[in-house]
This record gives structure tokens, sequence and C-alpha cells, in this order.
């Protein structure tokens, strides 16, 4: 039993879900704690939690999920800030949009993290801590078609 649990626990994906699910308790407890004891705007409020649990969860999964902390950490950081631009601007307009319907800033906050999760999972594994491959460094496009068992078109 304890061996399976270790090669189920070995999968990035398990220890990706992992973290993101602690890190999407950091960052909903922070949003509350800041909506509740501060006189900040809803807007200042998600965006203050959201870029503090990214900072975090770059970490964790450097670390522990993708295993690239023996690489540069300089190209990665780059390639993630691109990464959580995106990230937050659908996560700002999915929580603000939510919000203006009716919906509670935490309930629009917990929509918002279970569409970008998908997103997260493919953009850290295949593009901000990519592997580099003998010869060069592989781009994205040709990442997600070697793991999908696709053909480049390149």
């Amino acid at each position: 039993m304890r061996g399976r649990v270790v090669s189920v626990w070995r999968h990035p994906l398990v220890r990706f879900v992992a973290f993101a699910g602690l890190g999407f308790g950091f960052d909903v407890g922070l949003l509350l704690v800041l909506k509740a004891a501060t006189p900040l705007p809803a807007f200042a409020c998600v965006t203050i939690a959201f870029w503090a649990t990214y900072a975090v969860n770059f970490v964790l999964n450097r670390y522990f999920t993708f295993d690239a902390s023996h690489r540069a950490v300089g190209p990665q950081v780059a390639r993630f800030v691109v990464q959580v631009l995106g990230d937050y601007a659908l996560t700002v307009g999915a929580v603000l949009g939510l919000q203006a319907l009716g919906v509670h800033l935490a309930v629009g906050r917990v929509a918002a993290g279970g569409t970008t999760l998908v997103f997260n999972y493919v953009m850290y594994r295949w593009w901000t801590f990519h592997r580099p491959v003998a010869g060069g460094e592989q781009d994205a496009e040709q990442a997600i078609a070697a793991a999908s068992g696709g053909a480049s078109a390149g």
C-alpha cells in the first residue's frame, strides 16, 4: 500500500493538485482576511491574495512538483510572469464579473480557480518549467505534442 501511495505521489499532476489545493486555501483565506480587516476594495484584495499565492506556488512547484530547481531560475521566472499575467486577467475578470452578478466574493474566487487549474498545469509543466532537450531547448508546442503522442509540425 505504501509503495502505491509513493508511486502515485511521484506523478507531477498529483503533487500539482495537492499544492494547488493548499495554495488555493491560502488565497481564499488571505482574500477574506484582507476584505474583512482592511478598507481595500475587492479588486485590491483579489490582487494581493492572487500575487502572494502565486509567489508561494512558484516555489512549491519549482522545487517539489516539477523538479526544476537545478535549472536556471531566470528563464523560469520570465515564463512564469507571462503565465501569471494571463491567469491574473482571467481570475480578476471572472471574480469581479461574478461579483457584479451578485455572487459572493469567495464563491467567485472558487469558480475562477476551478477554471484556471488545467491552464496552469499545462503552462507549468510544458512551458514555465519545461526541461531542456539534448541539442537545445524544446519549445512549448513541441513539448505538448510530444506529451500527447502527436508529431510536431516543425
